[in-house]
């Protein structure tokens, strides 16, 4: 693919990314092949809504090696290995989308119904676990890439790799893995079939541009309280969204904390979250806030936060797809959530590194 047209097939497919919910926030990424020692990929936490052409990054398929200032995603040589690998593919997606994150979890191969064999393959293999960006989940993801025929492939804890002849190929493939993995998920867990039904994310609080506060139409005295506490407390939070779902409403009768069964969550949300009371003291929520982006106050919903309403919806996504994790786990107990270490190593590289870049 040439440079110019590679350039404009990562940023339409960006903008499709966030328009599909296959990514949130800065997580996830992009590539296309340029010629025969080069590809094309989207920088390190840069949000996808503002992405420009000189924002890309062209990287050398042999040494990873690239010039400028801007660095290319820290996957990028996973992106690589696809390429090395696979030498038809012109184009990859790395996805964070909902069904495959969670089948992720399951720790093996997915069996692919026939109606999406033609596309995938018969069975989705998994890649075992490696923190984000790191030698180990690169090593991990090759040895899956030599040793199947499919067009994806699943990263535990993680996320899914989809990979074709052309951006809309890729696209196919990623959709076509949505609902595979989705019947997978329903088997193993028929609760999240269950529970899955109307969901809202609405303002609860936010500081306008003139600097004061607004609130939700609807919202709690108490809950009013709070937020305007958490929005004069955290300086990184402008934004307060409410999700209310049937899966979040369940996770907190079922369990007294929420852990981090997919990196992104760990990352962008929290390590872990406590379920907390509405009446519990304010001094004692401000402080479980403190080092988290979200609160889960039982029987009411999740409280997400965020710089920015995307960004705080970005949270209440994320808030979300975990709790489905944890609904997964309970249905199956093999699944595991990522070590305590982990989450906490995450989350500090994240809000001292790539969400000051986003």
């Amino acid at each position: 693919m040439e440079l110019k047209q590679a350039k404009q097939a990562v940023l339409e497919a960006a903008r499709n990314l966030l328009s599909s919910n296959l990514v949130a926030r800065t997580w996830g990424n992009i590539s296309c092949r340029v010629g025969e020692e080069s590809f094309l990929i989207t920088p390190s936490g840069k949000a996808y809504e503002h992405l420009s052409e000189d924002q890309l990054v062209l990287v050398s398929l042999s040494d990873l090696s690239y010039s400028g200032s801007i660095k290319p995603s820290s996957e990028k040589g996973m992106h690589a290995s696809v390429y090395r690998n696979k030498p038809a593919v012109q184009c990859v997606l790395h996805t964070h989308q909902e069904m495959a994150s969670l089948a992720s979890l399951l720790g093996q191969s997915v069996s692919v119904p026939t109606a999406f064999q033609d596309i995938l393959g018969t069975s989705i293999p998994t890649a075992s676990y490696g923190l984000p960006g790191t030698k180990r989940l690169h090593n991990n993801v090759t040895k899956v890439l030599q040793a199947t025929s499919s067009s994806a492939l699943l990263m535990a804890c993680h996320g899914a790799l989809c990979f074709g002849p052309s951006m809309e190929a890729s696209f196919a493939i990623a959709q076509a893995l949505e609902q595979a993995c989705k019947e997978a998920v329903y088997v193993h867990a028929p609760m999240i079939k269950a529970l899955e039904g109307t969901s809202s994310i609405k303002l609860a609080a936010a500081i306008s541009n003139t600097g004061n506060l607004e609130y939700g139409k609807t919202l709690d005295p108490t809950l009013q309280q709070l937020c305007a506490k958490l929005l004069t407390d955290k300086t990184d939070c402008n934004t307060i969204l409410l999700l209310i779902s049937q899966e979040v409403l369940a996770v907190m009768d079922m369990v007294p904390r929420l852990a981090a069964y997919l990196d992104d969550f760990a990352q962008i949300a929290a390590p872990s979250l406590a379920v907390m009371h509405q009446n519990a003291p304010v001094s004692k929520l401000l402080g479980k806030a403190k080092h988290c982006d979200a609160l889960l106050m039982k029987g009411v919903g999740a409280l997400c936060m965020g710089n920015s309403e995307s960004e705080a919806h970005a949270v209440a996504t994320l808030v979300q797809k975990n709790c489905k994790a944890e609904v997964l786990h309970l249905a199956d107990l093999r699944v595991r959530h990522i070590t305590w270490l982990d989450a906490r190593l995450m989350r500090y590289v994240y809000k001292q590194k790539y969400s000051k870049l986003a």
